[in-house]
């Protein structure tokens, strides 16, 4: 298993916190303030040009239109674990952000989510086992029963500043799109320049794991597991999953050199 690495240790280039407008729409709304931003410009304009490419516009939205979308999807999306819960969990646009991928007709058919967290007093098992990853207020939800264990020994080692990158869901329509190596980079990448964030994780369910969703959002790292019990959205054994910083700057690498080679030119077009 491989052991995380803090930030400092493997310095990443930053270029002055200037926030920076890019783009028009959906990309109008980025603001890039930490990391090498002409880098991380260039991966905006070509992930949402592969976004667009696939038929899905994206957007930001606020954790209670997120929350409405889950709701009226559950045929096909659990409920929201209390992370991404704005009545619930604390989420708000103070802490996290939501995008949501609508179809030509407006109708949302892809969603993913961010969520900060400065763990400078504990690390991500501390979290997670006294339940405040997941609840202002943990007291009240260990009155329901609700409990986390945890044996990742990674979970250990993550502390600092810390993104919990999920809340993805596609439509049954939109699953074979390949939007799960688009929307999850775009959310490491955009709260990387946000937070300054030294590590994203996440957590996926055995079967997401098996169906191979870790490889294609470009998690490495897995680490098993995270059980939790009497949440609403039901007893669940996960799988915790992790990148540094230099590790999710690498991966865009990757994106921008490999990902669709047919999308580079209206790509390069619409940064010129």
């Amino acid at each position: 298993m491989a052991r995380p690495h803090r930030q400092h240790e493997t310095p990443v280039p930053s270029e002055p916190h200037t926030a920076v407008p890019i783009g028009n729409e959906f990309l109008t709304a980025l603001r890039l303030e930490h990391g090498p931003i002409s880098r991380l410009g260039h991966f905006f304009l070509k992930a949402d040009n592969a976004a667009r490419d696939r038929g899905i516009s994206l957007a930001f939205a606020t954790p209670e239109e997120f929350s409405r979308v889950n709701e009226q999807n559950r045929d096909s999306w659990r409920p929201l674990i209390p992370i991404f819960d704005p009545q619930t969990g604390g989420f708000s646009t103070d802490n996290g952000f939501c995008i949501l991928g609508r179809n030509q007709h407006g109708t949302v058919v892809a969603t993913q989510a961010a969520r900060f967290y400065p763990f400078d007093q504990m690390n991500f098992y501390d979290a997670a086992t006294n339940l405040t990853l997941y609840y202002p207020d943990p007291a009240a939800a260990r009155a329901r029963g609700e409990s986390c264990l945890v044996t990742a020994q990674a979970t250990r080692n993550i502390s600092g500043r810390v993104v919990f990158s999920g809340g993805g869901w596609y439509h049954p329509e939109y699953r074979k799109r390949f939007l799960s190596c688009i929307l999850p980079r775009i959310s490491r990448a955009y709260a990387f320049s946000r937070w300054n964030s030294d590590f994203t994780v996440s957590m996926m369910a055995e079967g997401v794991i098996k169906g191979g969703m870790a490889e294609r959002c470009g998690y490495t790292n897995i680490d098993w597991d995270v059980s939790i019990r009497n949440f609403s959205v039901g007893d669940l054994r996960l799988a915790f999953v992790w990148m540094d910083t230099a590790q999710m700057l690498e991966d865009l690498e990757t994106f921008l050199g490999s990902f669709d080679a047919q999308v580079d030119r209206p790509v390069e077009q619409r940064s010129a």
